[in-house]
């Protein structure tokens, strides 16, 4: 899940996490929110921040939870505000590094194992059909045309991928598990074009509009009884976030996204679309 890995770490350390906006006059309000919201985004690398929150499984396509609801709306939209964003991100391997290191050393490592393990299985529960629908969106929609001889990069992506996976969260998790994983979402990771070792960006901001709802969509197959596991543990884990612990990843959020006015319309998109995931997910877990 390479895309979704490296995502996440970005998005949810700026617009659904520390709503990092009026930056220094707002520090404290900045804080409150990402206490507040750290526990729906904390998924050890598995989930991408589009969907903060799993979303379990609709019985047919003509109940997505996605497809045809203002949620698929305000994804795209952030798709489109943040694609100018990630663009002109010069290297992600910082806010990586503080992440981690942020994980390591104020959740409780059986907490955070427990997050990463209920994140695989929930994944590896998400139906084929799901997996080949998304590799269909991002060969012949997101991607369409790109190649390593023409993209543009999410520089440290690569770097970020290795260090996640080298993480003492990843190690924590069955070994044949992360090698069925692996096979199961190939034919995904196949559609995405890279370069250099890093993921190559959406050609375009339409084209992002759709790898978000694209991601949506797809974690929105996952099974009610893994989504209700995975949730359950993501809560437990991102109440351990207390507010003097979270400034470090404001801060290395913010040297990553910047200060720009685009950096700023991103984050807006991304509390626009927060309520509905949110709510999306604690009615579908019902």
């Amino acid at each position: 899940m390479n895309l979704k890995l490296a995502v996440l770490l970005l998005s949810s350390s700026s617009a659904a996490a520390f709503n990092v906006a009026p930056w220094e006059s707002k520090k404290v309000q900045m804080l409150t929110e990402a206490k507040k919201n750290f526990s729906n985004v904390l998924a050890a690398g598995a989930i991408c921040a589009a969907t903060l929150l799993p979303l379990p499984c609709p019985s047919n396509a003509a109940d997505s939870l996605v497809i045809g609801t203002p949620l698929e709306t305000q994804l795209a939209n952030f798709g489109a505000a943040s694609y100018p964003v990630f663009n002109s991100i010069s290297d992600v391997t910082p806010l990586t590094d503080k992440f981690l290191g942020f994980v390591d050393t104020k959740i409780k490592a059986p907490d955070v194992a427990d997050v990463a393990a209920k994140a695989v299985d929930g994944l590896l529960a998400i139906p084929d059909a799901a997996i080949t629908e998304y590799k269909g969106v991002l060969s012949k929609g997101v991607y369409a045309g790109v190649s390593n001889a023409n993209c543009v990069t999410l520089t440290g992506s690569g770097a970020t991928l290795q260090k996640l996976q080298n993480s003492v969260a990843a190690k924590s998790v069955d070994a044949s598990k992360i090698t069925a994983l692996t096979k199961k979402f190939a034919p995904a990771n196949s559609a995405v074009p890279m370069k250099g070792g890093d993921i190559c960006l959406p050609p375009s901001a339409a084209a992002s509009e759709k790898l978000w709802v694209a991601q949506a969509e797809l974690t929105a197959n996952m099974p009610k009884a893994e989504a209700s596991a995975l949730s359950a543990s993501i809560k437990k884990a991102g109440l351990q976030a207390t507010r003097p612990s979270l400034i470090s990843l404001v801060s290395a959020a913010e040297s990553t996204f910047s200060k720009s006015p685009e950096a700023i319309k991103m984050v807006a998109a991304g509390k626009a679309v927060e309520p509905s995931v949110i709510a999306t997910t604690a009615a579908a877990l019902k």
